[in-house]
This record gives structure tokens, sequence and C-alpha cells, in this order.
């Protein structure tokens, strides 16, 4: 298993939208699968915006922030960037990989790899 640190040895945070679409749930498995593979570890988004002190410590301290938004609404990323946090890395499930929020025939499993596969490209470019 790969180590979840980034730069400087730092951890990195994986935040998902988790919204209520398919593409949003789409990106919290995507985010489950890259922390079973050791890529960083899945943080609470929500926490975020319910300032809760010590994860916001955690996520200031964290060595990249890497979020994963199911629509172009970018919740993941706008909500980082409320709570005063730079994000290292985005993904974009409609816009970038053409997923529909509500498709008629979804696929959890076969999307959730399709995100994966891009996060790591993404985190490989900021590593």
């Amino acid at each position: 298993m790969e180590s979840c640190y980034g730069r400087n040895d730092k951890e990195t945070l994986i935040f998902p939208c988790a919204g209520a679409s398919h593409v949003g749930q789409v990106t919290n498995r995507a985010a489950i699968e890259l922390t079973l593979k050791g890529k960083g570890q899945m943080f609470c988004l929500a926490a975020m915006s319910a300032r809760i002190e010590d994860k916001l410590k955690r996520a200031r301290e964290a060595g990249r922030r890497i979020a994963i938004d199911g629509c172009e609404d970018h919740c993941a990323r706008k909500t980082l960037e409320l709570a005063g946090l730079a994000v290292d890395a985005h993904v974009v499930l409609t816009t970038e990989l053409g997923m529909e929020k509500k498709p008629a025939s979804p696929n959890m499993i076969g999307d959730s790899r399709r995100v994966v596969e891009l996060a790591e490209q993404k985190m490989d470019q900021i590593a």
C-alpha cells in the first residue's frame, strides 16, 4: 500500500462532495477507493462548513487537499475555499469525465474507477 502523505511527508486529504445525485455518490465511493489504495485520507467536508476546529486544523496542516466534485456547482472546492483552504487538485465528474448527474443506467463501480484514475493522475502532477 502506498503512503497517504504528500509534500514534505504531510498528509493528503480527500474531500468528496458526496452530493445527492449519482455523480455526488460516485465522488464518495472514489474517495473511499483512493483511501483504501493509500493515496490519501478521505476527510469530512461537512466539518469544514461546520467550522469544527480540530478538523480545520488538520486540514490546514495537510500537505495536499484534493476536492472531488460531482458537478459544475463545485461544492467541495467552494467549501474548502470558504474555509480558507487552498485546493491542490480538483476533479469534476460532469465536465471532465462527461458523467451525467442522473444517468438512465448508473454504473457506480465503473464510474468510480474512472474518477480514481483521473484523481491519481492529478495527484501525481502535484507530487
